[in-house]
């Protein structure tokens, strides 16, 4: 075909040095996406002190309306429309949607005890908020919070509060289109890992079983998008703490939390999926093979995840957060620590299904996001207090472990990983400063994952480890 046009340059892919510069040029293409999104927003409140309460003080309150407007919109040209860009897996298709909410809310400080014997002061927070969403539900959100300080320096909090996340314009309108996931067709290859007959329940053509041929890339067919019928995330949080003051420059705080959130937004994993289909014989409908059983080689073949509520999610841990200043060397030295140890993260795709129970806690999956057992940022600061300060940060994740498919890039564990962050500001007539400064001064590399870690974007977890390596920055404010 490429002989007959005399301006065509061969990609000859199979010739040493055969693909050249001008040959790859001519396989390449440009997409455009834009994104827009808005918020209106109006609010009107009356706040003040109600003239009545208990003996320890009058009851403050807050009242009021808000009603909001959010919409979003994505235009994609017609190289992403139609799916051309190579190694996009599908059509992104443009997006457009929104939704409105009117609320009311009231919220109020009741002072409770003050001036006793082990009760310098008890005080109760009570809050509420009703939302009516154009979408088709409502919802009621609420707090019940307790402030106690028993002695001067210590005080102790507690409190439950009942949350919703509404679903965002993307969860609820995204275009229902073809797609990739990464993990495996564990009724693929030679050697399946399920039987003959649990194999035929996802679809596994008779006379196929053992000739399915597994993806090289690791890439499998999904049909993804949103659900207009999606309802809100349910969450039930809990929290019980205490803050220090230690001596008069010296405070501590230690906090517990306890997070379940219920019918959790998202797609259930097209593995997940097949998963259950072989073993107990759920969402077997979503698996669409082709004539050969595979789930790759063409646009009809693939598993259906579009966006559902279904899961449960447990959040369950411990922060603590502890902060030292004092004078010398001629100046002012800070130093401040904030650190979470995590007790528990489990996600569970389907409600009542335990074999869909995942416990992430320092470990990262197909499923789990990265979640160490430990991690916190140090800061140590020092401040001349005249025309200069000096500041160092310490950032510090635990190690977490590799739990899934033998992958040749993730080791058995991602190991400890520090980071130091330094920068100094300048300060200049009066009121204006410069700032300098280097994050991951040692250059420390994030770890490279593979083809089962589908949250990733150049085989890094952006967000978590630093990929962008040594980082230099600088900055001038100038304050009028």
């Amino acid at each position: 075909l490429c002989a007959a046009d005399s301006d065509c340059i061969p990609y000859e892919v199979f010739t040493y040095q055969g693909v050249t510069p001008e040959a790859a040029a001519g396989l390449t293409g440009v997409a455009i996406r834009q994104n827009l999104g808005s918020t209106k927003v109006f609010n009107a409140y009356i706040t003040g002190n109600t003239g009545f309460g208990l003996p320890a003080g009058e009851i403050t309150m807050a009242a009021g309306y808000e009603w909001r407007k959010v919409g979003y919109d994505t235009q994609s040209d017609t190289i992403y429309e139609d799916g051309l860009l190579l190694g996009q897996g599908g059509p992104r298709p443009s997006i457009f949607g929104e939704y409105s909410v009117d609320e009311i809310f009231v919220e109020g400080n009741v002072p409770l005890l003050a001036d006793l014997p082990a009760i310098q002061n008890l005080t109760l927070d009570l809050a509420y908020r009703y939302s009516d969403y154009d979408t088709g539900y409502d919802t009621d959100t609420y707090r019940f919070g307790v402030d106690w300080a028993p002695i001067d320096p210590l005080r102790i909090r507690a409190g439950y509060n009942r949350a919703v996340r509404a679903p965002s314009v993307t969860e609820l309108f995204s275009t229902q289109s073809l797609g990739l996931w990464t993990g495996v067709d564990p009724c693929a290859t030679a050697t399946p890992e399920y039987t003959e007959a649990q194999c035929a329940k996802t679809g596994v053509p008779s006379g196929r079983y053992g000739l399915v041929v597994a993806s090289p890339a690791g890439q499998y067919n999904g049909f993804f998008g949103g659900n207009p019928d999606l309802d809100p995330e349910i969450a039930d949080t809990l929290t019980l703490g205490m803050v220090w003051d230690i001596t008069d420059n010296m405070t501590l705080s230690v906090d517990y939390w306890s997070i379940e959130i219920e019918d959790t937004i998202g797609a259930v994993g097209p593995e997940t999926t097949i998963r259950l289909c072989a073993e107990q014989d759920l969402l077997c409908d979503l698996i669409n093979r082709g004539g050969g059983g595979s789930l790759w080689l063409g646009t009809q073949e693939y598993v259906t995840a579009t966006q559902v509520n279904l899961g449960v999610a447990t959040w369950e841990g411990v922060d603590v957060a502890w902060a030292y200043g004092l004078e010398g060397w001629g100046g002012t030295w800070n130093f401040d620590m904030i650190g979470t140890y995590m007790l528990e993260k489990t996600t569970q795709e389907i409600a009542g299904v335990p074999d869909t129970i995942t416990e992430c806690v320092g470990v990262i999956s197909p499923v789990c996001y990265p979640s160490p057992e430990w991690r916190h940022t140090a800061t140590a600061t020092y401040d001349s207090n005249s025309w200069w300060a000096l500041t160092a940060r310490w950032r510090y994740y635990m190690e977490v472990e590799y739990d899934g498919e033998v992958d040749q890039l993730i080791d058995s564990e991602m190991k400890d990983m520090n980071y130091l962050d330094l920068n100094a500001v300048f300060r200049f007539m009066g009121t204006h400063d410069i700032m300098v400064g280097v994050n991951n001064v040692f250059d420390n590399d994030a770890p490279l994952m593979g083809n089962t870690i589908g949250f990733t974007n150049g085989n890094a977890v952006p967000g978590f480890w630093d990929t962008l390596g040594r980082y230099w920055f600088g900055r001038v404010t100038f304050r009028f």
